[in-house]
């Protein structure tokens, strides 16, 4: 059978142009930026790969949207990410934006995501609805955290990781389970899964970051810790895997981890 994953990836690339297109027409030029920088398209392919490992009649529609969301809320993550950032101090930097632009763009990108989800058949979209604005609450939360001075004790730089990119990636998994209408206790499987493998990814993608380049990061780093931590992550993520019930087609979600971890990625929170 041929794999459908990169036919998905190509519409939820034309999806993502459409709505470029129209922040274009209004102005948003930014929306285009951050959505281009993070090309890989891995949450939106990570909810595509879950909901086929889980379907057997694979419908592409209800899906894609999904996946689309999912790629929009990472976009507003990032672009939220730069309004708070605290920069290394070991690297020049000229990563500037107009405060009300970036604003209006990751409002714009967050209501595109809304409205991607809007055409979730019914059955299934309250609780597409309900994940997406749960993981949001929690990155927002990891973001107050982070970068406000009373709250940030600089103790444990891991926590930033597992309240962002961690519950995108948790976030992303169930909603490729909640599409294929797979409600069981492999749930906390695939929560485990998706949050240790996107928590071990955006750490690894930090660290390899190369030293002439500039780097959004949260304020103290400790990197044998946080190396120590992404390889924790990802034997909670294999675990899972092992745990994942006969129900589950496991072999797609390993070939899924093992083709994304030997793609180049550059992406980062810049």
């Amino acid at each position: 059978m041929t794999d459908p994953t990169p036919v998905r990836s190509l519409q939820i690339d034309r999806q993502l142009e459409e709505v470029s297109n129209d922040a274009d027409e209004a102005g948003l030029a930014l929306v285009r930026e951050i959505l281009q920088e993070a090309s890989d398209r891995w949450y939106g392919r990570l909810v595509v790969n879950v909901y086929d490992s889980l379907s057997n009649h694979r419908n592409p529609d209800p899906v894609v949207h999904a996946a689309t969301a999912i790629e929009l809320l990472w976009g507003y993550v990032r672009l939220r990410n730069r309004l708070l950032v605290t920069h290394t101090d070991k690297h020049a930097h000229s990563i500037t934006m107009d405060p009300m632009s970036a604003l209006l763009a990751g409002d714009y990108l967050y209501a595109s995501a809304i409205s991607a989800l809007s055409s979730v058949p019914e059955t299934r979209s309250s609780g597409c609805f309900e994940t997406l604005t749960v993981a949001l609450e929690t990155i927002t939360e990891g973001f107050w955290r982070t970068y406000t001075p009373a709250s940030w004790t600089g103790d444990d730089s891991t926590v930033f990781f597992e309240e962002t990119a961690g519950n995108l990636g948790e976030a992303a998994t169930l909603l490729g389970a909640q599409l294929a209408g797979f409600d069981s206790p492999d749930r906390e499987h695939f929560e485990q899964f998706g949050h240790g493998l996107s928590t071990a990814r955006q750490i690894e993608v930090v660290l390899n970051v190369p030293p002439s380049e500039a780097m959004v990061v949260p304020p103290s780093l400790d990197k044998t810790s946080l190396r120590t931590h992404a390889e924790r992550r990802r034997d909670d993520a294999n675990q899972a895997l092992d745990s994942l019930s006969e129900a589950v087609d496991a072999k797609r979600l390993r070939t899924f981890v093992e083709t994304t971890a030997s793609e180049r990625n550059h992406e980062s929170w810049d």
